[in-house]
Formats: structure tokens, sequence, C-alpha cells
């Protein structure tokens, strides 16, 4: 049985639209499924974790066919209450679907969706963690301390991108015309304007090494090797390994970041004075000022402080 949970607002409104097109595969392949979409999700409790009820009452593989992007995909995270006997298959629809562009599934849904019914892969991938204390919660969104991350997180410059394009219409421009990703490059460079400084401190390994944070921009950890639609802040990043790939951005002009952003779409920013690279099982950052923090490209909140560990393969994925 597959559980299949439907964004209908992802490519600008087109998901009910391409799970039209592709549920014949299901009928086809003579398999058991059932659909959810979640614009209905408000309406009857959480669905999520009554779904997840049902089949551990049953003792039965609780298996999610997602149809959305890497945020559609968090939000489900945050109400699985745990990952055993639990699958997640994601068909990527949204308009950075980096998560998917890390591990190979295909843009095409109906490709994906065969891939999976036909020659499915199987893997196991960690899910990480972030803790946001001292926070200033964002209008209208729920107020969550701890969130899970399957792609990655950040504070500072890279979550307030994240903020803009969950609130602005541009997203939605650029989906229409083909060119989602551009959604991310266009907000960051008009955040770039106004971005500040802070100054911070970053541990590593439960105090393994202090490392102080001058005129911070921003600090991203990486899961998976892309955020943003394709900027790959973590060449190196492992999703099965434990650890997390972190970019710190310090005490460079803004100037030089511009010029240092296509090199982060080859990995190469790591080259550029001020952009530093670590790597860790857990880590935490505190700063002088509250900074909006990101799971997956969703923003919940501003923080001065968060601590971020790692549940090594905790999730099966099947695509």
């Amino acid at each position: 049985m597959y559980e299949i949970i439907v964004n209908p607002g992802a490519r600008s409104s087109r998901g009910v639209r391409i799970w039209n097109k592709v549920e014949h595969l299901f009928r086809d392949a003579n398999v058991e499924y059932n659909v959810h979409f979640t614009e209905k999700f408000n309406e009857g409790g959480d669905i999520i974790t009554d779904i997840y009820k049902t089949y551990e009452a049953k003792k039965e593989t609780l298996h999610f066919v997602i149809f959305g992007g890497d945020g559609t995909v968090n939000g489900i995270l945050q109400k699985i209450p745990s990952f055993e006997d639990v699958i997640i298959t994601v068909i990527p629809i949204g308009s950075s679907n980096d998560f998917a562009r890390d591990v190979g599934i295909s843009r095409d849904p109906e490709e994906a969706v065969r891939h999976m019914l036909n020659t499915p892969v199987s893997m196991r991938v960690d899910i990480g963690h972030v803790h946001q204390e001292n926070k200033l919660v964002r209008s209208g969104a729920m107020d969550i301390p701890d969130r899970r991350f399957l792609v990655s997180t950040g504070i500072g410059y890279d979550a307030a991108i994240c903020e803009e394009a969950m609130s602005s219409g541009i997203k939605n421009f650029f989906n229409r015309i083909g060119l989602g990703k551009l959604t991310y490059l266009g907000v960051a460079l008009k955040q770039l304007m106004g971005a500040e400084y802070i100054t911070g401190e970053l541990t590593l390994n439960n105090g393994e090494n202090i490392i102080p944070l001058e005129r911070l921009l921003f600090l991203a950890g990486m899961n998976h090797k892309y955020e943003g639609g394709g900027f790959m802040f973590g060449p190196e990043a492992n999703d099965h390994d434990g650890m997390l790939e972190l970019c710190a951005v310090t005490k460079i002009s803004k100037l030089k970041i511009l010029f240092s952003l296509p090199k982060a779409y080859k990995g190469r920013h790591f080259e550029v004075d001020g952009i530093d690279h670590y790597r860790a099982r857990s880590y935490t950052v505190r700063v002088s000022k509250p900074l909006y923090v990101h799971a997956d490209g969703e923003v919940n909140a501003k923080a001065d402080f968060i601590s971020v560990f790692v549940d090594e393969e905790a999730l099966q994925i099947v695509y």
C-alpha cells in the first residue's frame, strides 16, 4: 500500500494536474494506494500522524510517496513520530528539489514514478535535527523549537533568502516560466544588499573545537550537496555518514560574495578566502543578534543560538 501525499501548490499550483497525469501508472501496476492532498491537512486533524498510527497499530510498514518539493517533504518529516518501519519516496515537483538533485531522482514525474514502481532503489539516509533558542517567531509560523531536516539547515543570509522566497511572488513567476532555480538567485542578489554582518561562535562536536565567527554572514550545515535550487554549498556532503559539511561565510566583502556565487554552483566556493569548510557530527552556533534559521528552506523563526546534530541512517528512502 502506498500513502500518496500531493502538494497541489507545487510547480505553481500544478500539483493536482501532475498527479492526474501519473495516477494511471499506479493503477496499471495493480498496486493499492490512498491519495491525500496537503491543502486539506488542516481540515481533519494531523493527517500524517493519524496515518502513521494506523500502520503502527497494524504493525505494517508505512510507505509515503510525496509529490512536492523539499519544503513539502520537510513538513511531513516533522509529523512522523518515528522513522522505524517508514519508507519515503520523493517525486520532485517543487521549485528547488535539492534532495532529488543530489540523489539523482528524475524531475519528470512519470519517469520518477516508473522508476520507483519498476526498478526501485533503496537506501538509508541521515536525518538532521536543529534546535533553536531565544527565538523571534516568524509571523504566521508555528513556534517549533526543534526541527528535522533532510537537505540542510542554515542561519543568517541563506535563511533570509529562503524566508523571502517563501513569501515572495517571484517564486511563482519563475516556476511558471520553467526557471524555478532563478528564484533563489534573484532573491540572493536582493538580500545581499541589506545583509548585515554578525559576530558569533561556532562549537564543533560538543566542544572539540571552538571557532570565533567574525563578521559572519551565514553558516550552513549540509546533509546533501545542494541547497537553494542548486548552490553546491556542501560538495563533499554524504547523506549516510553521520556527518554534516559546514560552510561558514565570514570576513568577506559583499562584492566578493557576488563574484563567488557562480563558484558555489560548481562547489568551488571554498577556494575563496573567508568561506571556510568544516565537518562535524554536531555543532552549535551562538550569534550576537537573532538571525533567520531554516530547515530545508523552511523558515519559522529567528534565533541567536542553534544546536545541530545528525541521526545516522535514520530514514529509508526508495526511488
